[in-house]
């Protein structure tokens, strides 16, 4: 039991970097309907950025960063294309390319070793009844479900958050209405990156920072996405925690080679998308 309960911790600490990261794709597919894949190489850039941050300069996290990152990506990258009518293809194709850009910019500016982050609170570990973890773990726990807090009451509760769901629902009507359509967009790509940015910095002390770190990371949280649904923000956090646990509990108890438990999300990916395309939670009517 003891066992079981300290995987929980580390799965559900893991969940909340996947739903980050899915959040991350929710943010910007909603009111545009652009899967942008380079979320997770916003995250590596974030985890770079916590890398000089806090071992060079001892500051503190600046997710301020992240987010100049994604709102320049949609002024360079997304909005000429939407300006000239482009197919939805097009922006997806260009942030391909600016994923590729991104991971060569950091390949060359550091050396190819993982990075050390230093972890915000020290090396030490929690406990309290029965259930044990580090302190970046909790941190990670504590942090996300904060953004999901604001990010939900955001989209329920505030005029901007209302735009937002008008423009997902008919970015034609929504522009009738007087929304700011591009104005829309680039908060979208601002907060994605945000939230991309947020969970590379949390995840950065616990694995390093490294050139390569962005794909699976992306890989992970675009299906979280799915399997959560991309019409609910808690459906990002709940995809996020089921394929965590399905993760680790293939790695710590399935009678398998331990790499192969790299294929469970695509093995989830395919499975929801065949089966559930909508995710397990529905968009509200």
């Amino acid at each position: 039991m003891q066992d079981f309960l300290e995987l929980a911790v580390s799965a559900t600490a893991s969940g909340c970097i996947y739903g980050l990261i899915a959040l991350a794709y929710l943010l910007m597919i909603r009111p545009t309907g652009i899967i942008n894949f380079a979320v997770g190489e916003w995250a590596m850039v974030a985890a770079f950025g916590g890398h000089l941050l806090l071992s060079r300069w001892e500051w503190t996290y600046a997710l301020g960063m992240a987010a100049v990152v994604g709102w320049t990506t949609e002024r360079v990258a997304v909005r000429p294309l939407v300006e000239r009518g482009a197919p939805i293809l097009a922006p997806i194709l260009a942030l391909l390319g600016v994923l590729v850009i991104t991971r060569e910019a950091i390949s060359v500016s550091f050396p190819p070793d993982p990075m050390p982050v230093p972890f915000p609170f020290g090396i030490g570990r929690l406990e309290f009844a029965g259930i044990g973890g580090s302190y970046q773990t909790f941190f990670i726990i504590a942090v996300t479900l904060a953004v999901f807090i604001g990010a939900w009451l955001f989209f329920e509760k505030t005029l901007w958050g209302k735009s937002f769901e008008a423009v997902a629902l008919n970015r034609r009507a929504a522009a009738l209405m007087g929304i700011n359509l591009s104005r829309v967009t680039a908060l979208s790509f601002a907060g994605g990156a945000g939230a991309a940015g947020m969970a590379g910095l949390l995840v950065s002390p616990n694995i390093s920072a490294h050139y390569l770190m962005g794909v699976p990371l992306a890989i992970q949280g675009f299906t979280a996405l799915v399997i959560g649904g991309v019409g609910r923000v808690e459906g990002a956090l709940l995809g996020g925690l089921l394929l965590a646990f399905a993760e680790q509990l293939t790695a710590r108890y399935a009678p398998i080679p331990s790499g192969y438990t790299q294929g469970v999300p695509l093995l989830f990916l395919m499975i929801f998308l065949l089966a559930r395309p909508t995710g397990l939670l529905k968009a509200r009517a």
